[in-house]
């Protein structure tokens, strides 16, 4: 890995196998096939392309819902697939996927106030009420949002432009 990369996929492969009852045969479906590629610090990584063409997959493999069948994804030098459960643990605190749909990513029922806060809560990052709201508030703002007016909101309420 050079100097500088936070994350590098090595010729990843991920395929599903896919049984047909009624016949019993298996297909093999390549959903990624021998990606490679280095995000360096400060860098912002997208993927684009068609539909069905493996964004998502990798996306999942790189957070560890996916396990390749061939390749290495390595996070600051580390395999992230070799981590102990502490180490998986600080992983998933820092690595994440942003979704394009924000109404496949938010709970229609969930405030904008609750979205923000409970993945901090999962990991114990907060524990107050007040901690929380001082959080949140503080997130809202560091993105441009009045937390005044659109904390205790839910996502149809804000615009989407």
């Amino acid at each position: 890995m050079l100097e500088g990369h936070v994350l590098e996929i090595q010729n990843v492969k991920v395929y599903f196998e896919r049984r047909e009852r009624l016949i019993g045969r298996k297909t093999i479906i390549h959903a990624v096939d021998g990606v490679t590629l280095q995000l360096g610090k400060g860098e912002t990584l997208s993927l684009v392309g068609e539909s069905g063409s493996g964004k998502s997959t990798l996306a999942r493999t790189v957070l560890k819902l996916n396990r390749p069948i061939e390749g290495d994804i390595l996070f600051h030098d580390q395999d992230i697939f070799k981590q102990s459960r502490k180490q998986s643990k600080a992983y998933r605190r820092r690595v994440q996927m942003i979704f394009q749909d924000p109404y496949e990513s938010l709970n229609p029922q969930s405030t904008v106030f609750n979205a923000v806060t409970e993945p901090r809560v999962i990991h114990g990052l907060v524990k107050r009420k007040s901690e929380k709201e001082e959080t949140a508030s503080r997130l809202l703002t560091l993105v441009g949002l009045d937390p005044s007016t659109k904390l205790y909101r839910y996502p149809h309420e804000l615009s989407g432009g």
